[in-house]
């Protein structure tokens, strides 16, 4: 008796067993989306793998072959040539002197045939570095207006950025919405390179993760962040445009429902458009309504944008009330506010105009809290900023925690801590001239 009740035992911890294994060998479903090609996850370089996250640039084009015509309108011989006379380069926008930085407009022109006509008239003003210009696949899927992209690119890091473009341009037809402009040190200007060009599908997986690979990090380079938001926002063809990074993709018919809301009345000064940000889990799919944002949130896989790398920087007045109210199931205004104390550290991201004050371009994104002095300026020019509601932009992929400066390299911990003192000393000196510039407001706090 004693025998039969041990085996029956051991039956019972091998079917335990056999369940468990098979769970685990199933579940992997669970950590990419379904309609993801799993062979693009593992990428080889020389002797390492790299491992994806399961949301990736492009990923969603997995298998498909690249066309042979592209839905990109290319100029200056480009993508196999770049020929341009110097005529064609300009300054940034501030068009300062010193600015050591120059730019080549309109390597692509966006939305330009009658037959690809844009309806929508509101531009994302978007800007990367070479290595980081495939998210725009993402952004057009997404916004139904046009897109100006601005790309840093020194040297041999255009060979990587037009490698990655023409990629999308012979992939993704909704890349006809895109105009891309070049931005480079003086002394650097962009040159073509053959180095990035293996065949590979439309995931661009055989291209894209190369940050280490570029000139700017070979070089130790900072990144112009100001100057390349500048350039994608004066060179709009929209007077409404809507600044924001590469990596933020916006909720599901932004443009649309922005416009609709406002009913065709013109810009008016001294007032923008806030939209939310948020961030979420890299294993998770960006939601694209309110609904699904809200059921991230809840789950704890959604927080508000570097709530944990900047507090301050993306709370938004009101924002427990936007979290509380349901989808309005369409972009409607929450509440109006002002960039005044306690909220004078913020930083929103926001539907304005090309005459908005420019961005500061000496400040650098290593440097961080780049855009507090276009802030500053907004403040003491009595600017009223409108909080959406039923619209948001999400940041992919994952969420930003705060890396421990042990695990930095000496030089980029160098570079940070050198950027960050001098973004702090600009903005100091840029306070100075804004206080003199304009009718004092207390609430304005620095």
């Amino acid at each position: 008796m004693r025998g039969i009740s041990r085996r029956l035992l051991y039956l019972l911890f091998l079917v335990i067993f056999l369940l468990l294994g098979t769970r685990l060998l199933t579940s992997r479903s669970l950590l990419v989306p379904p309609d993801t090609d799993l062979s693009v996850i593992t990428q080889r370089r020389g002797e390492n793998a790299r491992i994806a996250p399961a949301y990736a640039p492009g990923v969603y084009m997995a298998g498909r072959r690249p066309a042979n015509s592209t839905f990109c309108n290319w100029n200056y011989g480009l993508p196999r040539i770049l020929r341009y006379t110097a005529s064609k380069i300009t300054r940034s926008p501030q068009n300062t002197d010193r600015s050591p930085y120059r730019v080549l407009p309109f390597i692509i022109r966006g939305g330009t045939s009658e037959s690809n006509e844009i309806p929508v008239k509101l531009t994302l003003c978007t800007h990367a570095t070479a290595d980081q210009v495939y998210n725009v696949v993402e952004i057009v899927r997404r916004w139904e207006g046009h897109v100006s992209l601005s790309i840093f690119t020194p040297g041999l890091d255009a060979g990587l950025a037009l490698d990655l473009i023409e990629r999308a341009c012979t992939c993704e037809p909704q890349m006809f919405k895109v105009s891309v402009h070049l931005i480079f040190p003086a002394g650097r200007p962009p040159a073509l390179t053959h180095i990035y060009r293996p065949e590979g599908d439309c995931a661009a997986s055989d291209l894209q993760w190369r940050d280490s690979d570029t000139e700017r990090k070979q070089r130790g380079m900072i990144y112009p962040i100001n100057v390349a938001r500048n350039v994608a926002r004066n060179l709009a063809p929209t007077s409404r445009v809507l600044v924001s990074d590469i990596e933020l993709l916006p909720s599901d018919k932004l443009a649309s429902g922005f416009l609709e809301m406002i009913h065709g009345r013109p810009p008016r000064f001294g007032l923008v458009f806030v939209v939310p940000v948020f961030e979420i889990e890299e294993n998770e799919r960006p939601p694209k309504t309110k609904r699904e944002l809200m059921d991230a949130l809840r789950s704890g896989l959604a927080v508000y944008f570097h709530k944990y790398v900047c507090a301050h920087c993306q709370k938004f007045p009101g924002i427990t009330k936007w979290m509380v109210r349901p989808d309005p199931g369409r972009v409607r205004p929450l509440i109006v506010t002002k960039r005044e104390y306690p909220h004078h550290r913020w930083e929103p991201v926001f539907i304005g105009t090309r005459e908005d004050p420019l961005y500061n371009e000496e400040m650098s994104w290593e440097g961080r809290q780049d855009k507090m002095a276009q802030m500053l300026e907004m403040c003491l020019m009595d600017y009223r900023l409108i909080i959406l509601d039923g619209a948001f932009l999400i940041h992919t992929p994952g969420i930003k925690r705060k890396p421990s400066r042990v695990r930095k390299k000496e030089s980029q911990k160098t570079l940070e801590l050198t950027q960050e003192k001098r973004n702090a000393r600009i903005y100091q000196s840029v306070t100075r001239e804004l206080l003199k510039q304009y009718p004092a407001n207390r609430r304005c706090r620095q």
